[in-house]
């Protein structure tokens, strides 16, 4: 890392740091990181002074999840400039990241009481509403966001006219995400868009991210695919208004890349958040919101900006192809039990650390791995190793480790045997890959969705008994399957057959339910009323009626 000095620099020196501030920026609107930051430390290098280059090599370092490397040049940016918002901004961000939750709390709502910028505002929503379990409390601070950033859009956006209200046309059907790659979102859609039925929707996809190799696999089942990472809010919702799209669906919601501006200018007559964001947006323009009754139960809908659209299940998955079973416990070869933490340094938290500490006490032979999203081994010490002191964890038996690539990630179930997650956040993907590797997952129950993912999960594949109501039971469900070697092998045995059998793998009955969804969202907006909100509730007779209710509505 370069070394900050309090000597001025010279006037060639400051010009040349200039310039390579300006390279990295170009390199970081092209995705290219690494060259970048090496720009950004080349400016400090002409001069350690300069703050902006100091503040986008800890964005670089934010980006790379080495929270230890970012608060660093966080902190040297705001003993050059106090006050600097972007500083203070990220240094939040990592400060919470490294577990210090209530400083990056306080940090973010200092900056964000003087600053109008709707990332801050973004990010401050995200803080607290994973840093409390109070579901009002993230529909208040979203809404702080939209009321400020999305709500003034929407009232002054363009009327959006509907030419053709023919109830039963094929509709045009968008998605936005910058997520389309090697990612969560895209494990999810890859079904989606290969079962779409051509005659029922003309699939439309924006994709405002980066491309990698699996954007090509994705591409081939979509009939109109748009790259447009450089187009701004408005020139994007003018060109999905061009498109004539009927249901725009967000799969980001609050995450990095989303594109929600353009969804509070009104860029289509239905809009719809999914999959991407567990929390509420907080903005008027969202219409809808798909859910299942597990995610959201009756009764949750007062904690949601959106109106809540329950289907029977919420989404597909697609396991990442190529992904070894070994179908031996790890446990039977090296004569010790291993359990494994999948989730990101984030979501793992103090409390969380001293439970699993009482389990590897009450389990004297069992080793424990802690993989984070961290990408270097350094960055993944830095962020967990003083927790895991703290916690009083045996360190003989504590190992941390960094994020591994996707095929290297797919054969951790050959070391380990019980996968732990985490609470009051629970794992999403993480989840499904671990128990696609034959993991069994012992998950926390909790009543928000955000909360809740990996219990309704393991719920809806019949796996109950590794589903806790607290710690105890937690401790509990841990001991019993390491205490039960052939009970791991039969899991392993039959994880894959009981995935494939289960609803989150039947793509075309997920897909139908999408565009029956759809359909009937599409129904209520010639309405002009939320008629219909329940897939459940309206089954094909009762579609089929909807939507001759709706002919018969129309003016002759």
């Amino acid at each position: 890392m370069p070394v900050h000095t309090d000597l001025p620099p010279t006037a060639a020196a400051a010009a040349l740091a200039h310039a390579a501030v300006l390279r990295g920026l170009e390199e970081v609107q092209a995705y290219r990181l690494e060259a970048a930051m090496q720009h950004f430390s080349q400016a400090i290098t002409h001069d350690p002074q300069h703050v902006d280059a100091w503040v986008h090599l800890g964005r670089g370092f934010l980006r790379l999840e080495n929270w230890a490397n970012a608060a660093m040049c966080m902190e040297t940016a705001l003993a050059l400039q106090p006050g600097h918002a972007w500083a203070q901004h990220g240094l939040a961000f990592a400060r919470y990241n490294s577990g210090q939750r209530e400083e990056a709390l306080a940090l973010i709502d200092e900056v964000c009481a003087r600053t109008a910028d709707s990332a801050m505002w973004q990010l401050r929503a995200y803080m607290h509403s994973h840093a409390s379990a109070d579901p009002l409390k993230a529909l208040q601070v979203y809404r702080d966001w939209g009321t400020r950033f999305a709500d003034p859009l929407t009232v002054r956006a363009l009327p959006m006219p509907v030419d053709d209200r023919s109830p039963t046309r094929r509709l045009r059907i968008g998605y936005v995400s910058a997520d389309f790659r090697r990612h969560s979102i895209a494990f999810f859609m890859a079904s989606v868009l290969e079962h779409h039925d051509p005659a029922q929707v003309d699939v439309h996809v924006y994709s405002v991210g980066p491309r990698d190799d699996f954007t090509d696999q994705l591409q081939a089942h979509v009939p109109h695919w748009f790259d447009v990472p450089e187009l701004s809010e408005e020139a994007l919702c003018a060109l999905i208004r061009s498109h004539r799209i009927d249901v725009l669906v967000d799969l980001s919601g609050h995450t990095e890349g989303n594109r929600l501006l353009t969804f509070a200018r009104r860029a289509a007559p239905v809009q719809v958040t999914w999959l991407g964001y567990m929390q509420p947006l907080g903005m008027k323009a969202m219409d809808y919101r798909i859910v299942d009754s597990g995610i959201a139960p009756a009764g949750h809908d007062v904690f949601y900006s959106e109106r809540l659209f329950r289907v029977a299940c919420m989404a597909s998955y697609t396991p990442p192809p190529d992904s070894p079973m070994c179908l031996e416990p790890p446990m039977l070869r090296k004569g010790h039990p291993t359990l494994i933490s999948l989730n990101s340094s984030a979501k793992i938290t103090d409390s969380m650390l001293r439970l699993w500490s009482r389990i590897l006490a009450a389990r004297t032979d069992a080793e424990l791995v802690i993989m984070v999203k961290e990408r270097t081994p350094e960055a993944a010490q830095a962020a967990m190793q003083a927790r895991v002191e703290a916690a009083c964890m045996p360190l003989d038996r504590v190992f941390v480790m960094h994020q591994q690539p996707l095929a290297q990630f797919m054969e951790l179930g050959h070391i380990a045997d019980v996968a732990l997650d985490t609470s009051p956040v629970s794992g999403g993907t993480t989840t499904l890959h671990a128990l696609w590797m034959g993991l069994p997952v012992i998950a926390m129950d909790a009543e928000r969705g955000v909360d809740a993912g990996s219990a309704r999960t393991l719920q809806g594949l019949g796996l109950d008994e590794d589903v806790a109501r607290d710690a105890e039971t937690y401790i509990a469900a841990v001991l019993r399957r390491l205490d039960d070697p052939e009970g791991l092998r039969r899991f392993r045995h039959d994880a894959r057959a009981r995935m494939q059998a289960g609803p989150l793998m039947d793509y075309a009955a997920r897909t139908r339910e999408l565009e029956q969804a759809f359909r009937l969202m599409w129904l209520n907006l010639l309405a002009g009323e939320y008629r219909w909100t329940d897939l459940s509730a309206a089954s094909a007779n009762a579609l089929a009626g909807a939507t001759a209710d709706a002919d018969a509505a129309l003016p002759a």
